[in-house]
């Protein structure tokens, strides 16, 4: 999620406080406050998520009690409260969770993105059958792969990749924030291969992917 100038990270690592992720609409409404860095209404977040304006509220105030998300000052009319992120980026990086509380992050973190990859094959196979060309430099809908990388390469590698999101988050100004504006989604993720040590013997220890930092 986007880091501002004077980075302040909320960082999570209670198994009770990574449960609290474990539901779409809260991820969501996450995502939309940390990558925005602007406040949001109940009604505003709820419109994003599908869900009615007081549904929204119960589930900021559920973030708000495992310090995500933090009353806005109101703009306008005061007698709608404002949201926004807790800082400037969200990080869970603990690997001491419970493996529920791991599995249900993940779940939901995946089935998220699963539907917004399905959604758009859909709409691709929509303007196929309208005779709509697709343009001729139309990325794939999605890409996995595998390189052969030393170990300064590698390095080299995640360091660039991360540092080319954090250069594009950074670019659109505070007014270009806005609901309305337009989103590209992403999921980014660099497992580099370790030797796993056989079960029950002394060895190297396990690479263990743990939780996403975003």
């Amino acid at each position: 999620m986007a880091a501002g100038k004077n980075e302040h990270a909320v960082v999570i690592n209670d198994p009770q406080a990574i449960r609290a992720l474990a539901h779409e609409a809260r991820l969501e409404a996450l995502e939309e406050l940390f990558a925005s860095q602007a406040s949001r209404t109940a009604t505003e977040l709820a419109s994003r998520c599908k869900l009615t304006p007081s549904a929204m509220s119960y589930h900021l105030r559920a973030l708000e009690k495992y310090g995500y998300v933090r009353r806005a000052p109101s703009e306008g009319d005061a007698r709608e409260r404002r949201w926004q992120a807790a800082g400037d980026r969200l990080v869970v990086e603990s690997f001491n969770q419970t493996p529920s509380a791991k599995s249900a992050f993940l779940n939901v973190q995946l089935g998220a993105f699963r539907e917004r990859l399905a959604a758009e094959v859909s709409r691709r196979e929509a303007e196929a059958k309208a005779g709509i060309e697709p343009p001729a430099d139309r990325h794939p809908v999605m890409t996995t792969g595998m390189v052969f990388l030393s170990e300064e390469q590698r390095e080299e590698f995640i360091s660039r990749m991360y540092n080319l999101v954090r250069e594009y988050e950074a670019l659109a100004e505070p007014e270009e924030r806005s609901v309305d504006a337009q989103r590209v989604y992403y999921m980014l993720s660099l497992l580099p291969e370790f030797e796993q040590a056989s079960p029950g013997t002394a060895g190297p220890a396990q690479h263990k992917p743990g939780l996403p930092k975003r």
